[in-house]
């Protein structure tokens, strides 16, 4: 599994963009000499501006604070997000509230409410740990308030990228222990990017820790419910666990939110998964959209390969021999192997339908070279006519 580099939700940024543009930019009075030694002194009417716009603020969290006790879930989980976009600080023990047992809150509640914690306050005790909420609550909540931080200490936000880095280093090599302590502690220095806390979920599932590792997808998604990647991940988590319908689930919620039709390992691996259940039609059918995307997103040959193989494999199941041998040889291309069994079972399919596959091979190659040199004559540059 690639480890996913993803950024901050572009929605909640937009929405915070608006929220901060709504502030009102000083102008200074030129004043008179005496008013330098004193202080600048601000346009009253930029003051009254910029109150009004401050009401307005403390209106909409009032408001989401109300929220958070709506009988419809949705409205509970729109209302935290948004108590996490504004960086109400105020807001803390009402959501802390939410995470409460005792109220059997919906599972994306909780997260949106624990993602929006995250944000406010920069810590990060775990969306199923209300005791150790409130006891960070009841230690801190005078001077929390009266700073009205929101968000981690700079020295910390410096450590974090560089403790990812190192992380995602370290899971290149394959050492996915020492990058889960990476990761791990970029989540401590800085918990409110969601890039973070992906990444140890990815460090986990490949140590085969799936229970670990969906719990951390869930907290990025709490983090930000528009990425599609933790999704993604939480279906592979399913999909490592022989779990192919829930799998398909959220293989399906990670495309739903890819709304540029970038991304191709979703695609790839849900054809993966119809092909585990011998559902060949519907595995061609994810899979060749899978390839097409990975191609303009130029993957690695390697990732290419993958897929050429996968089609392969769903090629032979639906007794299509002629393009199981073509994806052999189009995997060949990129640099890498088939299975040798594999190879051997399409070859005696295609013989004993009276195909020579060498043949074939060398029929394809002739008509390559013709395209070819078709294309260069297009491209040759004519010779000037002789006067």
């Amino acid at each position: 599994m690639m480890v996913q580099r993803i950024s901050y939700g572009l929605a909640v940024l937009a929405c915070a963009s608006v929220l901060a543009g709504q502030e009102a930019t000083p102008v200074f009075d030129k004043g008179e000499k005496d008013d330098f030694q004193k202080g600048v002194v601000y346009k009253p009417a930029k003051e009254e501006k910029k109150r009004k716009t401050d009401t307005k603020t403390i209106k909409a969290i009032q408001y989401h604070i109300k929220n958070l006790k709506d009988p419809d879930p949705e409205t509970r989980q729109s209302s935290a997000e948004m108590l996490g976009v504004l960086g109400a600080a105020i807001a803390v023990p009402d959501l802390i509230d939410v995470l409460r047992p005792e109220r059997q809150e919906r599972e994306l509640v909780l997260l949106s409410a624990h993602g929006a914690l995250v944000r406010i306050t920069g810590k990060n005790f775990g969306y199923k740990n209300y005791e150790g909420w409130m006891r960070w609550w009841s230690q801190n909540k005078e001077e929390f308030l009266k700073q009205a931080e929101t968000g981690p200490d700079p020295k910390q936000k410096v450590r974090a990228p560089a403790a990812n880095t190192v992380g995602l280093e370290l899971m290149r090599r394959g050492e996915f222990r020492a990058a889960q302590a990476q990761f791990l502690d970029a989540v401590n220095s800085d918990p409110t990017v969601p890039d973070y806390r992906n990444n140890l979920g990815l460090a986990l599932l490949n140590e085969g820790r799936y229970l670990d590792a969906m719990a951390n997808f869930e907290e990025t998604i709490g983090l930000n419910s528009e990425l599609p990647q933790p999704y993604m991940n939480i279906g592979h988590c399913y999909d490592r666990m022989n779990k192919t319908i829930e799998a398909q689930f959220w293989y399906k919620k990670a495309m739903d939110l890819d709304k540029e039709g970038r991304l191709w390992e979703p695609l790839w691996l849900l054809g993966k998964t119809f092909m585990k259940r011998a559902e060949w039609s519907l595995a061609f059918e994810y899979l060749d959209q899978a390839r097409i995307k990975a191609e303009k997103a130029r993957v690695s040959n390697q990732l290419h390969a993958n897929i050429c193989k996968d089609l392969s494999i769903t090629h032979f199941g639906l007794d299509q021999y002629h393009s199981a041998w073509k994806e052999i040889k189009n995997v060949e291309a990129l640099g890498y192997d088939c299975d040798s069994g594999f190879v051997a079972k399409v070859r005696k399919a295609l013989v004993d339908q009276n195909v020579d596959p060498d043949a074939e091979d060398r029929k394809a190659l002739e008509v390559q070279r013709a395209a070819n040199q078709d294309e260069g004559e297009k491209e040759a540059p004519k010779e000037p006519e002789k006067k």
